[in-house]
């Protein structure tokens, strides 16, 4: 039993963190740039979430990035409509989004990568506390059916109220309304590896720097680090194209 075709634009939220404004224009970038389909791409911002009263909980230690929480909020942001997909900012895109949208199925809750994956240091990113937990990373991209019945209890009071083990566990949901897609869609920098036998099965269509990408100082050789840098690049000329237009029309 699939899904019905994705609305039009498809709705895509990417967590956002000031720390990370880079990581976060590349993978917009990214991400229109391989689609063939229309995007309606929004960042899940924090501080407007609390302006508006649809978050308060306090920040705790072990919140790596803006987004650790404010992310679950996708299907309330979504008016608990269609289907949606939360990403992590740290993704860079090699692929166009319609296979992954092609395997959407409304039997399931939500859908995404199933990682068994433990990291084996104690911090990431620009220090920020590494914790250990299980379906670690299952929640860095996920397909939300937001209007799956169980997908109503994201409210803001949930979101924020809930513990972090509750949510990023998916414990509102039962194992099977929790479906599984190809782990190239959430390919893990020093974790997955690619398989010259099998560079189709293998070979990442989404890439997730989710030690640290080349914007922190500590990873900028890390693997695939020459691919997220080129693609700063063309943002940076976009940009700087686009800041020069306007200079001209005014």
């Amino acid at each position: 039993m699939g899904a019905a075709p994705p609305p039009s634009p498809f709705k895509i939220f990417i967590g956002y963190d000031p720390r990370e404004d880079s990581a976060y224009r590349v993978c917009v970038h990214s991400l229109v740039k391989h689609s063939s389909i229309p995007l309606s791409i929004a960042p899940i911002v924090q501080s407007d979430l609390r302006s508006a009263g649809h978050y308060w909980r306090q920040r705790g230690p072990t919140e790596s990035t803006e987004f650790s929480f404010t992310r679950f909020l996708t299907p309330f942001l979504s008016s608990f409509s269609g289907w949606a997909l939360f990403v992590d900012c740290d993704f860079l895109y090699l692929s166009d989004l319609s296979p992954l949208l092609s395997l959407l199925d409304d039997r399931y809750a939500v859908m995404c990568v199933h990682h068994d994956y433990t990291p084996k240091e104690s911090t990431k990113m620009d220090g920020a506390v590494q914790t250990v937990y299980p379906r670690k990373n299952w929640s860095s991209m996920v397909l939300y059916n937001c209007s799956h019945p169980k997908n109503r209890v994201l409210t803001p009071e949930l979101v924020s109220t809930e513990t972090g083990a509750f949510l990023h566990r998916f414990m509102w949901l039962d194992d099977d309304e929790i479906g599984e897609v190809p782990f190239v869609w959430n390919f893990l920098v020093g974790h997955n590896k690619v398989d010259d036998r099998d560079l189709e099965g293998t070979y990442p269509r989404a890439i997730h720097y989710t030690m640290g990408g080349p914007w922190f100082d500590k990873y900028k050789d890390c693997e695939f680090a020459d691919l997220w840098l080129k693609e700063l690049e063309e943002v940076q000329k976009e940009e700087e194209a686009a800041e020069a237009e306007k200079i001209v029309i005014n």
